[in-house]
């Protein structure tokens, strides 16, 4: 601190601040311009409820992830989906990235279910990675899942899968892990199943799926325009519509 003086430093917390709050700004921006663009028709995709995390509405409490992250399907009609943002920014104020500091959010949301039939689309945004700070270059992940499984048993269409609604936001994450799985390759998420409706039995209660047409990356600096944001929008829903090709 020495080097500095009292009023430049002042001035350079004020500046590191204002840039972060910029750039989250703009994150939630691109969030909501993706979330708006999927749910065009044909093929409209709405957000699975509580997978859609922002880093929130007030300016004196911003939630910084690494990473955000969101699940997509199908539009279905549901009178419980007018509430689902809400609660998505009302668990970013209670930092929802920390499991274990949740239980009173946790408890309000009915568990979430997933059929082994089901298929999802998944986004990640990446932002940081700590492993390896200066060489990372923020981007977008993205892939449509299927074929849900438990570890690395057999698929069973038929089956059903229950767990925490929580545990939904751990499925998107596991895209960081995707490196070198290829098209038709196997993914185990670290999502725990409370739960599996038929099927075997399984000591592995990881959720596993299949990513049909493999993960698909965008680095965010190329994100520099609407059209740019349309035009990632028009890819995602491309390899959706692949899915059932």
């Amino acid at each position: 601190m020495s080097d500095i003086t009292r009023d430049e430093f002042a001035s350079a917390v004020a500046a590191a601040i204002s840039s972060v709050q910029h750039l989250y700004r703009e994150v939630d921006h691109l969030i909501v311009g993706l979330r708006d663009m999927l749910a065009e028709e044909p093929n409209s995709l709405i957000p699975v409820r509580g997978t859609l995390g922002k880093s929130g509405r007030s300016q004196s409490r911003l939630v910084i992830r690494n990473e955000y992250g969101a699940l997509f399907a199908p539009a279905i009609i549901d009178e419980d989906d007018e509430d689902a943002e809400e609660e998505d920014e009302e668990l970013d104020d209670t930092a929802e990235d920390a499991d274990d500091d949740i239980e009173t959010a946790r408890r309000k949301r009915p568990p979430a279910e997933i059929g082994a039939d089901q298929a999802l689309l998944a986004l990640r945004i990446a932002m940081y990675d700590p492993q390896k700070p200066d060489s990372f270059e923020p981007q977008i992940q993205y892939a449509v899942m299927s074929q849900w499984v438990i570890g690395k048993n057999a698929w069973a269409p038929d089956q059903r899968f229950v767990l925490a609604r929580y545990m939904l936001r751990r499925v998107p994450r596991a895209l960081s892990m995707s490196a070198g799985i290829p098209r038709g390759g196997r993914l185990i998420t670290s999502a725990k199943v409370k739960r599996a409706v038929g099927g075997k039995k399984s000591d592995d209660r990881r959720l596993g799926c299949m990513l049909p047409a493999g993960v698909e990356a965008f680095p965010l600096y190329s994100l520099d325009s609407a059209t740019a944001l349309r035009q990632l929008a028009e890819r995602m829903k491309t390899m959706w519509a692949a899915k059932q090709a």
